[in-house]
């Protein structure tokens, strides 16, 4: 995938930090999930950096909240690209964890088993039912390869600090 080697030599140049995270990350932790887009944990402060450098490679932004920019390629055949804006502290803590890899041929660091749990609890607070079903079966997934029961006291107090308690109810009762 070229773009991630183009996005990784220009944030390089410039010394700026990103992290895979998203269906591709899930993938390098060998979860296989179908995924559309390429999604990026950013610094919040570099988001100018990220806007101009998108805009550069001919993407269309289309959606901007203070937590999100979404992409549209310049091409049908080319991937869209999401950055998920954080403060510099969460940016630090996921690439403290993070694996660094090789993907599709670029070396890039991609969110840990333990990052992508508590960003799929945060995203479980604010999606629709019908999102919140592949959410619930990747964080079961991704509790598996942490060696986390779904009915644990450890998930339950994951779900109180990144989710909620609603969300650790619904998912420790799918496992039973």
């Amino acid at each position: 995938m070229e773009i991630l080697k183009t996005i990784h030599d220009a944030a390089a140049k410039r010394g700026k930090r990103f992290l895979l995270i998203g269906g591709h990350a899930l993938n390098v932790h060998g979860l296989m999930r179908t995924t559309s887009d390429v999604d990026l944990m950013v610094d919040v402060a570099d988001t100018s950096f990220w806007r101009e450098l998108l805009i550069g490679l001919g993407y269309d932004l289309f959606h901007e909240s203070s937590s999100f920019i979404q992409s549209k390629p310049p091409s049908i055949t080319a991937w869209p690209i999401d950055l998920m804006l954080v403060n510099n502290d969460t940016m630090s803590k996921a690439l403290q964890d993070a694996l660094s890899t090789e993907v599709f041929g670029c070396p890039l660091f991609v969110a840990s088993v333990g990052s992508l749990i508590a960003m799929k609890l945060h995203a479980l607070k604010y999606v629709d039912p019908i999102r919140a079903l592949k959410d619930q079966g990747d964080v079961l997934a991704l509790l598996q390869l942490a060696g986390i029961a779904a009915d644990s006291e450890a998930f339950r107090q994951l779900c109180v600090q990144y989710g909620t308690l609603s969300v650790y109810e619904r998912i420790s009762q799918i496992k039973k």
